[in-house]
């Protein structure tokens, strides 16, 4: 019997921190995006590899090379899949805001600070350069759908302001710094006991995130 224990023990210790996600004939690349985020998101970008990717998948090892190339190609996938539903949650948030282009600019704010709180290792990696590949075409085209996001809600709010359109970009990159700084501030526990607000307590980051994007959106929405 204590050898029982200990093989048991010892076959538990082998078995992947991920469990294989059911694959099915023909969506090999939809496995192997989805095996990566959960591989992401349950270890980090530390935990990947292909060989990984591949085990949580449920597919031979030769299957990353095969479709990606190697681990940039396959984390440069994943980070298009992450722009993407980065855009799909912006636009559902501003829709849900209505017409109003100040609520609709902060919605797309609150949507951008909530998918990073909600998708930390995803969200990192899509700003990770060094881990990806900027020239791939699907991960610009998914980028842009971000950009043009952005671009929309705020040539909405000037026009709506009256203010003029050369200062457009200023108007964007303050939007966007503010959001992407919280963000990253909270995912990298930098605002640890910081007016209330503890690492890992997601739903205060996201609290506060709203807070700090309703004091930026009076300075956005009036002139410089």
């Amino acid at each position: 019997m204590p050898r029982s224990k200990t093989v048991s023990a010892s076959v538990a210790a082998r078995r992947p921190a991920v469990e294989p996600l059911p694959y099915h004939h023909g969506d090999l690349r939809r496995a192997l995006i989805d095996a990566t985020s959960a591989l992401l998101r349950e270890q980090g970008l530390e935990g990947f590899s292909l060989r990984a990717a591949a085990r949580a998948a449920g597919v031979s090892h030769a299957a990353p090379a095969h479709h990606f190339g190697d681990a940039r190609g396959l984390l440069t996938a994943c980070a298009a899949d992450g722009f993407e539903r980065l855009a799909d949650a912006m636009q559902a948030r501003m829709d849900s805001a209505g017409g109003d282009a100040r609520a609709r600019a902060q919605a797309l704010g609150a949507a951008y600070i909530d998918f990073a709180l909600t998708h930390r290792a995803l969200f990192q990696l899509m700003f990770r350069r060094d881990r990806l590949d900027p020239q791939d075409a699907a991960l610009q085209a998914a980028g842009r759908r971000t950009g043009d996001a952005l671009r929309e809600v705020y040539t909405a709010l000037i026009a709506e302001r009256g203010l003029p359109p050369t200062e457009l970009g200023e108007r964007i990159l303050l939007a966007w710094s503010c959001a992407h700084g919280y963000a990253t501030l909270v995912l990298e526990e930098q605002t640890a006991g910081l007016y209330g607000l503890g690492a890992g307590r997601e739903q205060a980051a996201s609290a506060m995130g709203a807070k700090l994007l309703q004091l930026l959106m009076g300075g956005l929405a009036d002139p410089a």
